[in-house]
C-alpha cells in the first residue's frame, strides 16, 4: 500500500473527475520531485510486458495501455506517468498556450516513451507547432465532430519529412450511420485511427471497417476487466484515466497482469 492508497484514493473516489484530476496531478507532481522516484517506479511498474507488445499506427507500443488526456494538461508529467506502466501518454487537451508549455517541458525533459498531443482547438496552429515534439496527434472533435477540420492537418503533414499519425477523437453520442460515415472518411483520407468513448462505438467501427481502422478506446475504464472488454470489442489500444485516479498507480500493473493471464488462458 502506498501513500496514494492511504490519502489520495479515498478523497478522489468522492470527487468529480475534474477535481480528482487536479488532486492527482498535485500528487504526481510531488512524487516526481523525490530523488530516484522515477527510476524506482519504472522498476516496479515496467511497461515492457512480454506478449503484450503491439504495433499500431506504425508505432511500437510495449503494451496496449495508455493514459488518457485530462490529467497531464501541459506536458509536465509524461515521464513520471509513463513510469507507472503506461506505454503512451496523451497530453492535453491543449490549445496554443498549452501546446507551447508542453513543448517547453519536452525540450527540457525528453520523453522516454510514446507521447501523444491531444489538440482541442486552433488545430492547425497547434499541429504545426507540436509536430517535431510529439509521436502522434489526437484531434479532439468532441465539441464539434466536423471531420473537415482535419483537411488542413493532412495537407500540412505532406510537407513534413517524417510521417506521424493523426487520430480523431469523437464524442459518445456519434453512432449508427453517422459513425460509419466518419469511419469511411478516415479510411479514404489517410486518417490513421479513431478514439472512441464507448464499447458499442468500438464494436461498430471494428465491424464496419473489418478491423482495418485502428481504434483507441477511452471508455471510462476503472478495472482490468473493463480494459479487457474494450480490447475484445475491437480496440487496438485502451486508455485509463479515471481508473488511475480512483484506484491508484497499481491499476496499470494489475491490468497488464490480468491481460497476460487472460492471454495465457489462466483466467
Amino acid at each position: 500500500m502506498c501513500l496514494y492508497d492511504i490519502i489520495i484514493k479515498p478523497l478522489a473516489r468522492n470527487m468529480d473527475t475534474e477535481r480528482a484530476s487536479r488532486l492527482g496531478l498535485k500528487y504526481f507532481q510531488l512524487i516526481g520531485k523525490i530523488p530516484f522516484a522515477r527510476k524506482f517506479n519504472r522498476l516496479i511498474h515496467s511497461n515492457r510486458q512480454e506478449g503484450l507488445q503491439r504495433e499500431v499506427f506504425g508505432l511500437k507500443f510495449y503494451n496496449p495501455i495508455g493514459l488518457g488526456a485530462g490529467l497531464d494538461l501541459n506536458g509536465e508529467l509524461y515521464n513520471d506517468l509513463n513510469n507507472l506502466g503506461f506505454s503512451f501518454t496523451e497530453v492535453g487537451p491543449m490549445g496554443v498556450n498549452g501546446t507551447r508549455k508542453a513543448i517547453s517541458h519536452i525540450q527540457r525533459d525528453a520523453p522516454d516513451d510514446i507521447i501523444a498531443a491531444c489538440i482541442s482547438k486552433d488545430y492547425l496552429t497547434c499541429f504545426t507547432l507540436a509536430y517535431d515534439f510529439f509521436d502522434m496527434f489526437i484531434i479532439d472533435l468532441s465539441e464539434d465532430p466536423a471531420t473537415e477540420e482535419t483537411n488542413a492537418l493532412l495537407e500540412s503533414r505532406i510537407t513534413e519529412q517524417e510521417y506521424k499519425p493523426i487520430i480523431i477523437k469523437l464524442p459518445d453520442y456519434i453512432n449508427g450511420p453517422e459513425l460509419d460515415k466518419i469511419a469511411d472518411f478516415c479510411m479514404m483520407n489517410s486518417i490513421d485511427g479513431i478514439e472512441l468513448r464507448s464499447n458499442s462505438q468500438v464494436r461498430q467501427v471494428a465491424t464496419h471497417t473489418a478491423g482495418r481502422l485502428p481504434v483507441i478506446a477511452n471508455c471510462h475504464i476503472d478495472t482490468p476487466e473493463q480494459a479487457a472488454e474494450s480490447l475484445k470489442a475491437g480496440a487496438s489500444l485502451v486508455e485509463i484515466r479515471t481508473g488511475l485516479l480512483k484506484e491508484g498507480p497499481d491499476i496499470v500493473k494489475r491490468t497488464l497482469k490480468y491481460l497476460k493471464n487472460e492471454k495465457a488462458g489462466t483466467i
